[in-house]
């Protein structure tokens, strides 16, 4: 064999030898990894929408209450499994606010009647708060809304006297929410209103609107002085506010 021929098959036989190399090689570097996940209360139709932000294959199965998932990497599998664990999970106790708002009159006042036991504290802040020393209850409403909504209740506190319209109270909250604590409550454009007749001319009787209006905000539990409005020289109307976080 002459020395160019020896010289070609040198150079040919190691170029054979890269076109096949890669045929040896895995046909891929990261082999499919499946799951399936059963679910204690989560949706699997829901888990299923959510779990695809992964870009991995979900399906999900509502008889057997369980979702497949399928991905190429092991790592996102892992990922998938935290999540899972974050989000099957027992659905909390929707909240509702119990809220009582106390119609107090402060002054000598023929109106209402005494001041109930739960009370009594605040008598004392009432005192502090305007100089008044004696204090009756003309009315006491109570709602219960679910946290998050609005509601609104009335009452009558009877006549003011003989052949009088009664007394009208209301109170509304557009939007009562509790605080992420679960200890306090939010109170959105809460109103309470009063129509107190008034005499006038012999039998006859005018009507006067006292009325509250306030965002506020307030500890679950505990009584507060949510506003006042003068109803003549010598007595004043109090809201006083109670809530209550209840499941």
């Amino acid at each position: 064999m002459n020395r160019g021929l020896v010289s070609l098959v040198a150079m040919v036989l190691p170029l054979a030898a890269q076109q096949k190399a890669p045929e040896s090689q895995p046909a891929s570097a990261h082999p499919g990894v499946q799951r399936v996940f059963v679910l204690k209360y989560a949706d699997p139709l829901a888990m299923a929408d959510m779990l695809r932000v992964f870009g991995v294959t979900v399906v999900a199965n509502t008889e057997v209450h369980a979702v497949a998932v399928a991905s190429a990497f092991p790592d996102v599998i892992a990922a998938v499994d935290d999540a899972i664990n974050r989000l099957d999970v027992p659905a909390s106790a929707p909240q509702n606010i119990e809220l009582t708002g106390y119609y107090v009159i402060g002054g000598n006042s023929p109106l209402g009647s005494p001041l109930p036991k739960d009370l009594e504290t605040m008598a004392g802040e009432l005192t502090t708060a305007s100089g008044y020393k004696a204090f009756r209850l003309l009315d006491a409403l109570t709602i219960r809304v679910r946290a998050g909504q609005g509601a609104e209740t009335a009452g009558s506190a009877g006549p003011v006297a003989t052949g009088s319209p009664s007394i009208v109270t209301n109170l509304r909250v557009r939007v009562a929410t509790v605080g992420a604590d679960e200890k306090a409550v939010r109170l959105e454009r809460l109103t309470a209103s009063v129509k107190l007749p008034v005499a006038a001319a012999a039998g006859q009787f005018t009507v006067s609107d006292l009325n509250f209006n306030a965002d506020l905000d307030m500890k679950a539990g505990q009584q507060i002085i949510a506003g006042r409005v003068g109803m003549n020289r010598d007595q004043a109307l109090f809201l006083v506010l109670a809530a209550r976080i209840v499941k």
